[in-house]
């Protein structure tokens, strides 16, 4: 796997939907959520957005180089059973090498309220 470190971190400014501002706000709160967590260690992180794993794009995917646990954030407007069912077999079926556990957490964006201090807050039950 070779890594682009250009694009670390990206957003996407084509749709002017206010859902995607929504969607792009909680994204950019994840991760710095992530960072602050893992601060002491941020050596042992890698932390990418929009980054293409195996075949599928997840909003935020996160390694911990020092356990070797990845996760794949799925941040999803239309949750339903269907795109979940889908989604987790896509993401059983792509792996990445060199780590002990892999972890597809799913975000569904309807949950989340308008106001920053209330994303911060439900934020924290998606948290690892």
């Amino acid at each position: 796997m070779r890594i682009n470190w250009n694009e670390q971190f990206k957003t996407r400014t084509i749709n002017p939907d206010k859902s995607m501002d929504k969607h792009e706000v909680i994204k950019l709160l994840l991760v710095r959520r992530l960072l602050e967590k893992y601060r002491k260690n941020k050596h042992f992180i890698r932390i990418y957005t929009e980054f293409r794993l195996n075949g599928v794009k997840p909003d935020v995917y996160f390694e911990d180089i020092k356990s070797k646990s990845a996760y794949a954030f799925e941040i999803q407007k239309r949750f339903s059973k269907e795109w979940l069912k889908t989604k987790q077999k896509q993401y059983a079926e792509c792996s990445p090498p060199f780590f002990k556990t892999f972890n597809f957490i799913p975000i569904n964006l309807n949950e989340f309220p308008d106001d920053i201090q209330g994303i911060n807050k439900k934020l924290k039950e998606y948290l690892i």
